[in-house]
Protein backbone atom coordinates (compact mmCIF):
# COMPACT_ATOMS: atom_id res chain seq x y z
CA UNK A 1 0.00 0.00 0.00
CA UNK A 2 2.48 1.96 0.76
CA UNK A 3 4.50 1.94 -2.24
CA UNK A 4 0.87 2.67 -4.25
CA UNK A 5 0.33 5.68 -2.15
CA UNK A 6 4.48 7.04 -3.18
CA UNK A 7 3.58 6.31 -6.73
CA UNK A 8 0.59 8.11 -6.67
CA UNK A 9 2.16 11.14 -4.97
CA UNK A 10 5.54 11.48 -7.46
CA UNK A 11 2.66 10.83 -10.62
CA UNK A 12 0.77 13.76 -9.38
CA UNK A 13 3.63 16.32 -9.02
CA UNK A 14 5.34 14.82 -12.11
CA UNK A 15 2.23 15.29 -14.05
CA UNK A 16 1.53 19.23 -13.28
CA UNK A 17 4.31 20.18 -15.83
CA UNK A 18 3.54 17.41 -18.53
CA UNK A 19 -0.14 18.59 -18.12
CA UNK A 20 0.06 22.45 -18.13
CA UNK A 21 -0.31 22.71 -21.63
CA UNK A 22 -3.63 20.65 -21.72
CA UNK A 23 -1.92 17.24 -22.54
CA UNK A 24 -4.25 14.59 -21.57
CA UNK A 25 -4.04 10.92 -21.40
CA UNK A 26 -7.28 8.56 -21.62
CA UNK A 27 -8.52 7.16 -18.37
CA UNK A 28 -6.97 4.00 -17.32
CA UNK A 29 -7.28 1.36 -14.30
CA UNK A 30 -5.30 -0.97 -13.69
CA UNK A 31 -5.23 -3.43 -10.87
CA UNK A 32 -1.86 -4.71 -9.71
CA UNK A 33 -2.21 -8.39 -11.52
CA UNK A 34 -3.34 -6.48 -14.43
CA UNK A 35 -0.49 -3.87 -14.70
CA UNK A 36 1.63 -6.58 -14.66
CA UNK A 37 0.72 -8.95 -16.85
CA UNK A 38 0.91 -6.42 -19.36
CA UNK A 39 4.67 -6.99 -18.78
CA UNK A 40 5.30 -10.85 -18.70
CA UNK A 41 6.31 -12.05 -21.45
CA UNK A 42 10.49 -11.62 -21.31
CA UNK A 43 12.02 -10.41 -23.80
CA UNK A 44 14.62 -12.53 -25.82
CA UNK A 45 17.82 -11.00 -24.93
CA UNK A 46 16.68 -11.12 -20.75
CA UNK A 47 16.32 -6.94 -21.23
CA UNK A 48 13.71 -5.10 -19.07
CA UNK A 49 9.75 -5.59 -20.41
CA UNK A 50 8.02 -2.40 -20.40
CA UNK A 51 4.52 -1.17 -20.76
CA UNK A 52 4.72 2.86 -21.58
CA UNK A 53 1.51 4.23 -20.29
CA UNK A 54 1.49 7.83 -20.56
CA UNK A 55 4.33 8.98 -23.09
CA UNK A 56 4.45 12.90 -23.65
CA UNK A 57 7.58 14.97 -24.57
CA UNK A 58 8.55 16.21 -21.32
CA UNK A 59 7.03 13.19 -19.26
CA UNK A 60 6.56 9.43 -19.31
CA UNK A 61 5.37 6.60 -16.66
CA UNK A 62 5.78 2.89 -17.29
CA UNK A 63 5.54 -0.58 -15.66
CA UNK A 64 8.24 -2.42 -15.87
CA UNK A 65 9.12 -6.51 -15.24
CA UNK A 66 13.22 -7.41 -15.04
CA UNK A 67 14.32 -10.69 -14.49
CA UNK A 68 18.16 -9.80 -15.10
CA UNK A 69 20.50 -7.20 -14.22
CA UNK A 70 20.31 -4.48 -16.55
CA UNK A 71 23.25 -2.33 -18.37
CA UNK A 72 24.46 0.79 -16.98
CA UNK A 73 22.47 3.68 -17.93
CA UNK A 74 22.90 7.43 -18.12
CA UNK A 75 20.13 9.34 -19.28
CA UNK A 76 21.31 12.88 -20.85
CA UNK A 77 18.21 14.80 -20.42
CA UNK A 78 15.48 12.43 -18.16
CA UNK A 79 15.31 12.20 -14.11
CA UNK A 80 13.78 8.77 -13.55
CA UNK A 81 11.61 8.49 -10.49
CA UNK A 82 11.43 4.69 -9.90
CA UNK A 83 9.10 2.47 -7.22
CA UNK A 84 9.27 -1.20 -6.44
CA UNK A 85 6.03 -3.25 -6.29
CA UNK A 86 7.29 -6.61 -6.28
CA UNK A 87 10.66 -8.40 -6.13
CA UNK A 88 13.48 -7.10 -5.10
CA UNK A 89 17.50 -6.05 -6.60
CA UNK A 90 20.30 -3.87 -5.61
CA UNK A 91 20.72 -0.74 -7.56
CA UNK A 92 23.73 0.57 -8.27
CA UNK A 93 24.18 4.79 -8.30
CA UNK A 94 27.06 7.17 -9.74
CA UNK A 95 30.53 6.19 -10.44
CA UNK A 96 32.00 5.51 -13.64
CA UNK A 97 30.32 3.70 -16.64
CA UNK A 98 32.61 1.16 -17.92
CA UNK A 99 32.16 0.83 -21.54
CA UNK A 100 30.13 3.15 -21.82
CA UNK A 101 28.33 3.48 -25.67
CA UNK A 102 25.48 5.56 -27.27
CA UNK A 103 22.17 3.54 -26.72
CA UNK A 104 21.47 1.52 -30.11
CA UNK A 105 17.56 2.89 -29.75
CA UNK A 106 18.66 6.02 -31.22
CA UNK A 107 17.44 8.25 -28.55
CA UNK A 108 19.25 11.45 -28.49
CA UNK A 109 20.97 11.78 -24.45
CA UNK A 110 20.85 8.04 -24.00
CA UNK A 111 23.91 6.11 -23.15
CA UNK A 112 24.79 1.91 -22.10
CA UNK A 113 27.94 0.39 -21.00
CA UNK A 114 29.03 -3.04 -18.95
CA UNK A 115 28.67 -2.07 -15.68
CA UNK A 116 29.56 0.59 -13.08
CA UNK A 117 32.60 1.25 -11.12
CA UNK A 118 32.98 3.07 -7.80
CA UNK A 119 28.90 3.95 -7.63
CA UNK A 120 26.55 3.19 -4.44
CA UNK A 121 24.56 0.67 -3.71
CA UNK A 122 21.11 0.38 -2.48
CA UNK A 123 18.88 -1.94 -1.87
CA UNK A 124 15.46 -1.98 -4.18
CA UNK A 125 12.42 -3.54 -2.57
CA UNK A 126 8.37 -3.14 -2.24
CA UNK A 127 7.97 -0.03 -0.73
CA UNK A 128 11.16 2.10 -2.28
CA UNK A 129 11.41 4.93 -4.35
CA UNK A 130 14.28 6.53 -5.65
CA UNK A 131 14.66 9.68 -7.82
CA UNK A 132 17.67 9.26 -10.20
CA UNK A 133 18.85 13.12 -11.51
CA UNK A 134 19.35 13.36 -15.21
CA UNK A 135 23.11 12.66 -16.27
CA UNK A 136 23.67 10.07 -13.36
CA UNK A 137 24.77 6.81 -14.17
CA UNK A 138 22.61 3.86 -12.63
CA UNK A 139 22.56 0.05 -13.16
CA UNK A 140 19.69 -2.48 -11.63
CA UNK A 141 21.01 -5.79 -9.93
CA UNK A 142 18.99 -8.63 -9.98
CA UNK A 143 19.53 -11.92 -8.02
CA UNK A 144 20.07 -14.77 -9.53
CA UNK A 145 16.32 -16.08 -10.97
CA UNK A 146 15.18 -12.79 -9.26
CA UNK A 147 12.17 -10.99 -10.92
CA UNK A 148 11.34 -7.14 -10.37
CA UNK A 149 8.20 -5.26 -10.94
CA UNK A 150 8.06 -1.46 -10.29
CA UNK A 151 6.43 1.73 -11.63
CA UNK A 152 9.41 4.41 -14.03
CA UNK A 153 8.27 7.80 -14.50
CA UNK A 154 10.54 9.97 -16.55
CA UNK A 155 10.63 13.67 -16.43
CA UNK A 156 12.59 15.85 -18.96
CA UNK A 157 14.61 18.63 -17.52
Amino acid sequence: MRAVLLAAAALAGLTTAAFAAGDTDPFMYFTKDQAFATVAVPKADGSATSNIVSNHDDFSASIVQRTVSGKAETHEFYTDYLVVVEGTARIAIGGKVNGNAKNPNGAAGEWLGASITGGKTYDFKPGTMIVIPKGVPHQMLLPANGKLHYLAFKRKG
